[in-house]
């Protein structure tokens, strides 16, 4: 297995890091079309434990789980969840030009070759571990409790991007299905880095994860109350979170905020760390070899970062207004893009390309109206962020319009939460609230504690009456939610295009 865990020194250029005693040569992107992995069958069945019901005619090139979204040459993995069987699919996938399928129970009525093994998604993720390690690039994990897609995004950006070679999960696809989806994209002839989401929601999840993606970078954006339900509190999601960084390879790096460091899993890390704590001022000094100073500048219409990393002076970037907790998590981005050997001035020219993804802390001018749209995450710590942000950009002389998503999986903590994010909103005359969700009416009840009355509140179970009311409001709107709530439904027609996830 090359470079697997190698303590060898590395060396970082202009273009990237790579272990010494990996060929960089031989993992230049390709040149011409574009090319794609192959997979041996007989390595498939080693690496799973599985055995043939016949050998594939056809090369063997990707995976997926979709029957739709199969690619000739493609194996389907027959996937089992509560609501379908993925092996009432095999036709489908066959029909869609599959090379193989990955099953539990072959089904010799279906003209497909089927490598039959005790878990199809246990077995993928074993393909994908093994496919991971034969390949010599650096991979970054990324993980966190909020912000994990826009830094993913970012980070890929600040690395060049898929003309660089560089492979990242697309949109959100983080969970035990994208990330093995996205490991087993990897083509080590056009690929030279790839950039892994990780996304969990309960305990264990993270070990297969952070054991499939096992990277020499590993980032966490946050250690926050998010899906605390499930994970047991905060330090619960600290103890998850963890298990990523835990798995970074002997010469990697695992990178993070002073705070998560604070986190009592974090503090017992065995791995190289680089600590990025924020200050108000960032002195010409070189800091502790395993800490980043930074300070943060907003700007109505730009923010400006300034690092201490290294040796002095510091390093300053610029780029498009975002929110603070943005700002922070382009810092951890900024951070590993160096490490991994990307210039200065190659950061700071990509960062000027660099706009949040739809609906992702995005913000949009619209007929003289500034709209704040994020309909992918909400817990406590973001909605905070967001809220910020929109207080410090919205327009003072103009009636702000808020729609609230209620924040979910925050367990036995949820009406308190809610509560205080009610309290937080400090609604001003003219200003009305939409909120839809399980606990709107503690939103309320916080919202009532800052002497604001109902006739600026409604509750809605369905986005009709949002809808109408973004369409002839005259000031800032302000929308966020957690994903359960898909607010961007209220935008349509509203805001021009909208993507659905």
């Amino acid at each position: 297995m090359p470079c697997r865990n190698s303590a060898t020194p590395s060396f970082r250029s202009t273009i990237g890091w790579w272990p010494a005693s990996c060929s960089r040569k031989a993992h230049e992107p390709g040149k011409g079309g574009a090319a794609v992995p192959h997979f041996d069958p007989q390595q498939l069945a080693d690496w799973t434990g599985g055995r043939w019901t016949s050998p594939p005619a056809v090369p063997l090139t990707s995976f997926h789980f979709d029957s739709r979204q199969l690619q000739p040459g493609a194996v389907f993995v027959a996937v089992r969840t509560a609501q379908r069987d993925g092996h009432d699919f095999l036709a489908a996938a066959a029909r869609a030009g599959a090379g193989a399928a990955l099953v539990g129970k072959p089904d010799p009525a279906v003209a497909l070759p089927q490598l039959v093994v005790a878990d199809p998604v246990g077995a993928w993720h074993a393909i994908a571990r093994e496919h991971r390690r034969r390949f010599a690039g650096p991979v970054v994990g990324i993980s966190g409790s909020a912000g994990k897609t826009s830094t993913k995004d970012l980070l890929a950006l600040l690395l060049g991007g898929p003309t660089a070679g560089v492979i990242a999960t697309e949109g959100n696809f983080n969970n035990h299905l994208g990330v093995p989806l996205t490991l087993t994209r990897i083509d080590p002839q056009q690929h030279r880095l790839a950039v892994i989401e990780a996304g969990i929601n309960l305990p264990g999840e993270m070990d297969a994860l952070a054991t499939m993606i096992e990277p020499d970078v590993a980032i966490i954006t946050l250690v926050a109350a998010a899906h605390t339900e499930a994970l047991g509190g905060i330090e619960g999601v600290a103890r998850e979170k963890a298990r990523l960084p835990a798995a970074t390879r002997t010469s990697g790096v695992a990178v993070f905020s002073r705070e998560t460091a604070e986190h009592a899993p974090f503090r017992e890390l065995g791995v190289r760390r680089m600590e990025v704590e924020r200050a108000e001022v960032v002195r010409p000094a070189e800091p502790p070899k395993d800490r980043v100073y930074f300070a943060i500048t907003h700007r109505s219409d730009e923010t400006a970062v300034a690092l201490a990393y290294g040796p002095p002076p510091p390093r300053r970037f610029v780029f498009r207004r975002v929110s603070d907790g943005m700002a922070q998590n382009a810092v951890l981005a900024i951070c590993a893009a160096l490490w991994l050997g990307v210039t200065e001035q190659e950061i700071q020219s990509r960062l000027r390309d660099w706009r949040p993804a739809a609906l992702r802390g995005e913000v949009r001018e619209i007929d003289g109206r500034m709209f704040y749209l994020d309909c992918y995450n909400a817990n406590p710590a973001s909605m905070a962020d967001a809220l910020a942000t929109f207080d410090a950009i919205a327009p003072v002389a103009t009636p702000r319009l808020f729609v609230l998503g209620c924040m979910e999986e925050l367990g036995p903590e949820a009406p308190a939460h809610h509560r205080a994010l009610g309290r937080r909103l400090r609604l001003r005359d003219g200003d009305q609230l939409y909120v839809t969700g399980t606990w709107a009416s503690a939103v309320v009840a916080g919202v009532e504690e800052q002497g604001r009355g109902r006739a600026q509140v409604r509750v809605v179970e369905d986005l009709e009456p949002v809808r109408a009311a973004l369409h002839d409001w005259p000031g800032a709107v302000f929308v966020k939610g957690s994903r359960k709530y898909a607010l961007e439904r209220a935008l349509e027609g509203v805001v021009g295009e909208v993507a659905h996830a």
